[in-house]
């Protein structure tokens, strides 16, 4: 099928990972601590290396937003990430909610997880996502915190409403979000597809694997003939539908986390068919936001 085109040609989109493990998600904190998380199976590695191989498959490079807690214990993993030519970026240290730690506990989060990847790639991450999407009006002040820690571009706001995140009345499109002194951090938000007065998520992930595959399609088909760029993510343990089951209420009173598992490695392939993907500061630089 041929990608959705723009005046100037097929339109690029971003393909991101969210790399961390089946347990380390915010549905599960009430039932999984912290301090407990070495008791539990570990899968990220293999489901990772899962998603790498459909990537390779497809051709498609992306940007991998890594947990760095999970980067500590598998440094291999990273440096083969970065081996297969894809972009490693920062998805935290502790998969904390950014409103809930504050600036202090926020800033050693963040410099912690740049310090580790340094350590393995040998230079700090230019990236950031938020655990949740929790860069909102309660956090602002996480911009001020990520230029600190040399970051150059986020993809955490995701222009939507609900109970866990969300910026209503952000941008849907790339832009500079917050500026000092010659630094600049550029905004990748989540993706959205406009329908008279509201915007409709889009992004991946659950809705990816609990909503038809066709909506999709059309919302990104809808994105790009408006000649913008749609950012796409996931989370490994997404295509490993026999991975440990835990009963969770989540932090909206319901759960999404077990929906769809099945599915979701044929809507990936489907996606991967279907769209230009590249890693997200690669679509950043070709709409002028980045330097090489």
């Amino acid at each position: 099928m041929t990608p959705t085109t723009s005046a100037s040609g097929p339109v690029l989109n971003a393909f991101s990972v969210d790399v961390e493990d089946w347990f380390q998600v915010s549905d599960f904190e009430a039932q999984v601590r912290f301090d407990e998380w070495d008791r539990y199976e570990s899968r990220v590695v293999a489901n990772t290396r899962r998603v790498l191989s459909l990537l390779d498959e497809f051709g498609v490079k992306g940007t991998f937003f890594i947990l760095t807690w999970n980067a500590e214990r598998h440094p291999e993993l990273v440096e083969d990430i970065a081996a297969r030519g894809h972009e490693v970026a920062t998805h935290g240290y502790a998969h904390r909610l950014v409103y809930e730690q504050g600036r202090d506990l926020y800033r050693q989060d963040l410099e912690r997880s740049q310090e580790i990847l340094a350590r393995i790639t040998g230079r700090r991450a230019r990236g950031y996502r938020a655990p949740s999407f929790s860069v909102t009006a309660k956090s602002m002040w996480a911009l001020d915190v990520m230029l600190e820690c040399g970051i150059e571009y986020d993809s955490s706001i995701f222009p939507v409403q609900d109970s866990l995140y969300g910026v209503p009345g952000a941008l849907r499109f790339p832009f500079v979000i917050h500026s000092v002194g010659d630094r600049q951090l550029v905004e990748f938000p989540m993706t959205t597809a406009r329908v008279g007065q509201r915007n409709l998520p889009l992004g991946g992930g659950a809705y990816l694997r609990v909503l038809p595959y066709s909506y999709m399609r059309w919302g990104m088909r809808r994105v790009n003939r408006e000649g913008q760029s749609a950012v796409v993510y996931l989370h490994p343990w997404e295509i490993d539908p026999d991975h440990p089951r835990l009963r969770s209420r989540g932090k909206r009173g319901v759960s999404s986390h077990y929906i769809n598992l099945r599915a979701m490695e044929d809507k990936l392939r489907r996606l991967l068919s279907d769209f230009r993907f590249a890693p997200v500061s690669q679509v950043l630089k070709q709409r002028g936001f980045l330097a090489s």
